[in-house]
């Protein structure tokens, strides 16, 4: 939930261009209204939204809801289909409902159809007090409604663990991409030596970021979670208020990523770590700009059948009105 953001150029962006003639994009345009597709807002129900995923295979989505004061989390799954079930899960090593997880700012799930036990990944940032500077992974029983810490990792870089708050799977490459402040990694979760190995380094550009056919510089925006989708990278951003806070106004900004060349190209050529530079994508963006909410801040997005949902921390002061929601009129395969 903390982080900075985007916009594009001109003839910075027709490089880019050129660079991804090669990928065949589907939608396009400027989406900016959305639909509820459930609330998480009910009493009981921590306030503060972090980290969503989709599994896409069993039409599931998870999220995270953290205690601020407390550090504690709740993790949630939300059956899909015409007739929604969230259901709070527990963990099954301490009987409880609220867990340590850090700062869960960022979820990510790897699973085979039909799997009744889910890999969820989990981007604890420093936060908490079992994970700091970790990356948890959760075993999900989808028959027992339970959870419980299979693994954790390290992002070691240069002597450092590294704090970790963003990350997703790529299905097609079988790779993780995970974020630490503005650095981006791309690698696979090493079992033996409890450690993330990367294969490559990247970063994105957010001075020159295009919304809405725009050049936007939104490097003050706060950074949230992050999801890889057909060859996309989408970055949900909040922009802050006076004080340095989430507003009502939340961005997703689109950057092309082609996770095997990028492997290839560092693979055999001589460059320094992150030098690789992206660029957003100059015919897709989403902005939500509240007019009933003085809150709402996107804290992250993922897919299903080409659907974009995300999840929200909105509300007035006082009030929480938390949810899973959906951007109108969008859907990657029309």
């Amino acid at each position: 939930m903390f982080r900075k953001p985007k916009v594009l150029i001109t003839a910075v962006v027709l490089a880019i261009s050129s660079l991804a003639a090669t990928t065949v994009y589907a939608q396009s345009g400027y989406f900016n209204t959305y639909t509820t597709y459930t609330p998480l807002s009910k009493s009981g129900y921590f306030t503060a939204m972090q980290g969503m995923c989709v599994d896409r295979n069993n039409n599931a989505i998870y999220a995270a809801k953290l205690n601020s004061s407390t550090q504690k989390t709740q993790l949630f799954s939300i059956k899909m289909g015409s007739t929604r079930t969230v259901t709070l899960l527990k963990n099954s090593d301490t009987n409880s409902t609220s867990y340590d997880l850090g700062h869960a700012n960022d979820l990510a799930v790897k699973v085979s159809s039909g799997d009744k036990n889910v890999s969820i990944y989990v981007a604890p940032m420093s936060d908490g007090t079992k994970y700091v500077n970790k990356i948890i992974k959760l075993s999900v029983d989808t028959t027992k409604k339970t959870y419980k810490v299979a693994k954790t990792y390290v992002l070691n870089y240069k002597g450092s663990n590294l704090s970790i708050s963003g990350i997703t799977y790529s299905v097609g490459t079988d790779k993780f991409i995970v974020r630490s402040g503005k650095r981006f990694f791309i690698g696979t979760f090493n079992d033996k030596t409890g450690r993330f190995d990367y294969e490559a380094t990247f970063k994105l550009n957010y001075t020159k970021a295009i919304v809405n056919n725009k050049i936007e510089d939104v490097s003050k925006y706060i950074q949230q979670g992050i999801s890889f989708y057909q060859g996309t990278l989408y970055v949900p951003l909040s922009k802050p208020d006076a004080n340095g806070n989430a507003s009502n106004v939340s961005i997703i900004l689109t950057y092309p990523l082609d996770i095997n060349s990028l492997i290839k190209e560092q693979k055999t050529t001589q460059t320094a770590d992150f030098s690789k530079e992206l660029f957003t994508r100059n015919n897709l963006s989403f902005r939500i700009t509240s007019g009933a909410y003085t809150l709402f801040e996107i804290e992250s997005v993922d897919f299903d059948d080409g659907t974009l949902y995300f999840n929200t921390n909105r509300g007035n002061k006082g009030t929480q009105e938390d949810m899973i929601a959906t951007f109108n009129n969008y859907n990657y395969y029309k």
